[in-house]
């Protein structure tokens, strides 16, 4: 597979990771770029012990958090959240919920329902087991939900 190949076949979930991680639309298109530009030298050590999916969001995990450290920067986020497009308010209260999950929750979840990664590929991102993802991934949905429950009642009350 060449560089081209493999940028169009999974450039969107690299960015859509690394949105989740950064929550800044431009700092995910520029680590996409240093992602698939990493990946092009590295890809001779791709040993296909897993998927090229995996490798690339472990890859663009690795470009985050050397662009927190060597700008000293907080990975968990500010608890801003990129939200653009986004009409419906009840979205932007999932959003909102989304992003008050503690980590790794809020990355684990994001990953399965944004990234459409399957369990496999989030435990090989987390070097875990595949049941530790399905696990963490069902305490996130739960906890998402005990969130937007609790964000409903507010906004009932107010």
């Amino acid at each position: 597979m060449d560089l081209e190949e493999m940028y169009e076949q999974h450039a969107r979930q690299v960015y859509l990771y690394l949105l989740s991680l950064s929550h800044d639309a431009a700092l995910s298109e520029d680590l996409t770029q240093e992602t698939f530009l990493k990946a092009s030298v590295k890809i001779r050590g791709f040993r296909h012990e897993s998927t090229l999916s995996s490798w690339l969001c472990t890859i663009a995990r690795n470009q985050y958090f050397d662009f927190c450290r060597g700008k000293k920067r907080d990975p968990a986020g500010d608890g801003s959240l990129v939200l653009q497009g986004m009409d419906d308010p009840r979205d932007l209260r999932v959003f909102a919920c989304l992003h008050k999950l503690p980590e790794p929750y809020r990355e684990i979840v994001w990953l399965r329902v944004y990234g459409l990664l399957s369990f496999a590929e989030i435990a090989e991102i987390f070097c875990r087991s595949e049941s530790w993802s399905r696990v963490m991934y069902h305490r996130g949905r739960c906890r998402l939900r005990e969130l937007w429950e609790r964000e409903w009642e507010e906004d009932c009350h107010d």
